[in-house]
């Protein structure tokens, strides 16, 4: 991604410094009227993919929905998170929470809007999703306004939201859900868009690259090996052709680049601060943790034949894989040397080069940190490897015809890609855990929890509910746990192995379990009287141990 003196010279040019003077002389240049635009075109994008999400999911403003498995365990972490005390992210499988909340405060503060403060929705989890919505559209689309910041042109914006709409249509889990792997995506995407950008000169998008980089450094620990790597790999870009006056420029852009600089500082301060707060309070924190798991030997340890088998599943998951990214990259390749615009050119090179170092960075990531091959979700992210590639060749396309013709190819492309996204089936988020389609895009729900928790409390009498239950019930307890916080209803868990789900302040005391009143959640009934059945456990009253 190294770029000579004269283009960084020409870029610095055409694409901060001409906005700048056609303002300063009250002209109001091309340039300045694409970025008082730009604003507009992420909202619009955002708009359409919000309403298609709220007229598919219609059923979230009238339906009481409870949620359990990974959306409660969440939704215990939230809870906190209304109250501003959570420090740490989503729990993991094994047994550590991911480094920061943000994914979580965002949740929060959906619950606290829509369902507590303006009561659009019936249900806590009904706010969350609709945040969720809000937050995946939002990034995707700072990714189509980063690719009109470039274009300046209706039909360069329709072909970027035409690309990422189509990632939607092809996987609409990336938009309609709140598991996590799948929300990872769109800020995945949004931050190699805006690397490619400042790589290639255009240092004011650098705020969507830190916005986009602390949400997945917050969101899961592998990123605290993928955004250092990719932005020193921009870094080094910006400054390769500066590296004869380094000294001059460091101190040019703390003085004349404010605008630059101090909104990337504001968000990382903002985004780093509970990380922050979290290991002072209780050092080393999940850092230690990490590093347990990175040296152990659940990480890694794949040949890399298996290892490029994972990697080129995300291009195409059947035959001749390596087919795609092959032919991709040269098409890319082609259509930016050959077809695209001079003045786009520099921004697609970029994209290939940062998508380039992404890929590496993935496969590395799978050789050495990635413990079972089989489980795809782990690196659902690197779908923004073909999406780049796509997005450079169709950009460089469109951009290349006249411009009736091209507006009228990428206007159409992004209606079909919409089209599309309506009407695939996990648009509409999936509340059935009897669907095949929930192993892959969550979540679940059980409309019996409520009845549940208050049956539970009555035969309470007022005593702490202690629940035992074996590994198979666990999505219920969590639901469960969640539910009885929400309601005013103390419950707690015999075993404290669950801590890193439900956390410590739900694992039971041993004075609580002595004055409490056990119940048990089992797949089949122990013995002891029979109250009732969730989604994945009979519950009965204790003191009985399962069979």
């Amino acid at each position: 991604m190294g770029l000579n003196r004269e283009s960084e010279t020409a870029v610095a040019g055409t694409a901060e410094t001409a906005p700048k003077t056609a303002t300063a002389t009250g002209t109001g240049g091309p340039l300045a009227r694409a970025g008082l635009r730009r604003p507009w075109v992420v909202a619009i994008s955002a708009a359409a993919l919000v309403v298609l999400l709220g007229v598919r999911n219609g059923f979230l403003f009238g339906t009481r929905l409870y949620e359990d498995a990974d959306m409660g365990a969440n939704s215990i972490l939230i809870e906190q998170a209304r109250h501003f005390t959570l420090l740490v992210g989503n729990y993991s499988k094994d047994h550590f929470h991911h480094p920061g909340p943000a994914f979580l405060y965002v949740e929060a503060a959906g619950e606290s809007l829509f369902w507590a403060g303006l009561h659009l929705v019936p249900t806590a989890w009904n706010g969350q999703l609709l945040a969720t919505y809000l937050l995946s559209a939002l990034l995707l689309s700072l990714a189509v306004g980063v690719g009109y910041g470039w274009t300046r042109s209706l039909r360069g914006a329709a072909a970027c939201f035409a690309v990422v709409t189509a990632l939607a249509a092809v996987h609409p889990g990336v938009l309609s859900t709140d598991w996590m792997p799948y929300m990872y995506v769109p800020a995945y995407v949004a931050f190699l868009v805006a690397a490619g950008s400042v790589a290639a000169g255009r240092t004011p998008d650098a705020w969507i690259m830190a916005l986009a980089g602390w949400f997945l450094i917050n969101g899961h620990v592998c990123f605290l090996l993928f955004v250092p790597v990719i932005s020193c790999a921009v870094l080094a870009a910006v400054l390769w052709p500066r590296r004869r006056r380094l000294g001059a420029s460091a101190r040019s852009l703390f003085v004349t680049r404010r605008r630059v600089w101090v909104p990337v500082a504001v968000i990382s301060v903002v985004f780093a601060l509970p990380i922050a707060v979290n290991l002072a309070l209780h050092w080393p924190g999940p850092f230690g943790q990490y590093l347990t798991y990175a040296s152990s030997s659940k990480a890694g340890g794949h040949t890399l034949a298996q290892a490029m088998r994972l990697v080129l599943w995300y291009w195409w998951p059947y035959q001749y894989a390596w087919v795609f990214p092959v032919a991709g990259y040269a098409a890319a390749v082609a259509v930016t040397r050959w077809l695209a615009p001079a003045r786009l050119r520099r921004f697609l090179t970029a994209l290939l080069a940062v998508n380039a170092v992404s890929s590496l960075v993935f496969l590395y990531y799978v050789l050495t940190g990635v413990g079972v091959l089989n489980e795809q979700y782990v690196g659902y992210f690197y779908w923004s490897a073909p999406l780049i590639t796509l997005l450079v060749i169709v950009l460089g396309l469109v951009e290349a015809m006249p411009a009736r013709l091209g507006a009228a190819v990428a206007l159409g492309t992004a209606a079909l890609a919409l089209a599309g996204l309506a009407v695939a089936p996990q648009t509409r988020t999936s509340t059935n855990s009897s669907d095949p389609a929930v192993l892959a895009s969550g979540p679940d729900t059980d409309q019996a929890l409520p009845a549940m928790v208050s049956d539970l409390a009555a035969r309470a009498g007022g005593r702490m509910i202690v629940l035992r239950f074996d590994q198979q019930s666990w999505p219920d307890i969590t639901g469960f746990l969640v539910q009885a916080e929400r309601t005013g209803v103390r419950a707690c868990v015999a075993n404290p192995i669950w801590t890193f789900m439900i956390t410590s302040q739900f694992v039971c005391t041993s004075a609580e379990i002595s004055a409490g009143r056990v119940f048990w959640f089992a797949p089949s009934a122990p013995r002891g009287e029979i109250i009732g059945r969730l989604r994945q456990a009979v519950v009965t009253a204790g003191p009985g141990n399962p069979s």
